[in-house]
């Protein structure tokens, strides 16, 4: 272990639990930079849809079918028993990738989990943990991206991951974790807000932190506090927000980083597909249910953007935004009459 990276305490882990658990999802969706709020229905202004035309809700279309594929592809992951990480991480690219070759992405999981199987030097936690380093980060070169080409989705899809070898956290994180499993290196991962990490249990009172964006580097507590300084100044550190995160919370992270992606990029299309994912995920959270509306609404999927809204305004009736949806609620519903 490197000098000073000594195991973090859960002492004081049960302080703080309630809050760490309530701070989930947002930390799931806060993806691995800070988050923005969900835009207005009507907000939006993206260049004409391919996909979306004259109030046609829907249309089937490449971009439908891929987006249907991959629905399919990450319920499955979900519902097995115990759940896919590999096979949900791998779903979500099939977003953008039909031909995704499924088992091409598995066998280069095997080769690796092989080789740090080999390299190890002891059954213990830290051998494997130093096994796994030795084969992903110094021998394969496996790194984060640099911030110029931190927006890329490419980053945040597994497959290009393999290929590439370059990735944001939250995706070089999942090739640790399945590399690791594969390895009978017992890991989990850590929903840290901002900047998704990887930990293991010593005993069952002390973890063991590692960051694949950083070369798989070992963080003391301290460590971790001055991480969460730079990536999320405003949320407080404490020892509760290093618990396991389940394969649908990675998933949604994942997914919510893609959506914020494509937002920025004005492909409301793309961002469309993923917030779709998202709902299935959670079918009712509340943020995904405008960004959904307000994007359907700017691609002329009047009738479409009605329901999500109409859904908002049946779930939340005393929501701060009641007043601006009901008046979206009208407008969506005059457009829709002017297509009749």
């Amino acid at each position: 272990m490197p000098r000073g990276a000594a195991p973090l305490s859960a002492g004081a882990s049960r302080r703080g639990a309630r809050a760490a658990a309530e701070a989930q999802l947002e930390i799931a969706a806060a993806g691995e930079r800070p988050s923005v709020d969900a835009p207005p229905p009507g907000s939006l202004a993206f260049r004409p849809s391919r996909h979306y035309s004259s109030g046609v809700d829907e249309v089937d279309t490449p971009l439908q079918v891929r987006t249907r594929r991959a629905r399919q592809l990450l319920v499955r992951a979900l519902e097995a028993e115990p759940p896919r990480l590999d096979a949900a991480a791998l779903g979500i690219a099939a977003l953008e990738r039909p031909d995704l070759d499924f088992r091409r992405c598995e066998r280069a999981l095997a080769v690796l989990s092989d080789r740090v199987r080999a390299r190890r030097a002891g059954d213990g936690l830290l051998d494997g943990i130093q096994a796994l380093r030795g084969v992903l980060a110094d021998e394969e070169g496996f790194r984060g991206t640099v911030e110029a080409d931190y927006q890329n989705p490419e980053n945040s899809f597994l497959d290009q991951v393999l290929e590439r070898k370059v990735g944001i956290p939250i995706t070089l994180s999942v090739l640790y974790l399945e590399v690791a499993r594969r390895a009978k290196v017992p890991l989990f991962g850590v929903s840290f807000p901002g900047h998704f990490l990887v930990a293991g249990e010593m005993d069952g009172h002390r973890k063991l932190v590692l960051d694949p964006f950083h070369g798989g580097a070992l963080l003391t507590e301290t460590g971790c506090e001055d991480l969460l300084q730079r990536v999320a100044p405003q949320v407080k550190f404490s020892p509760a927000m290093l618990v396991a995160a389940s394969v649908r919370t990675i998933s949604y992270r994942m997914l919510n980083n893609l959506k914020r992606l494509y937002l920025d990029k004005g492909d409301g299309d793309r961002a469309l597909g993923v917030v779709d994912l998202m709902l299935t995920l959670a079918p009712d959270h509340p943020g995904d249910l405008r960004t959904r509306a307000a994007i359907l609404s700017a691609l002329g999927a009047y009738r479409a953007a009605l329901r999500d809204v109409e859904r908002c305004l049946e779930l939340s009736p005393d929501a701060p935004d009641h007043d601006s949806l009901t008046m979206t609620a009208k407008a969506l519903r005059h457009r829709v009459e002017l297509l009749n």
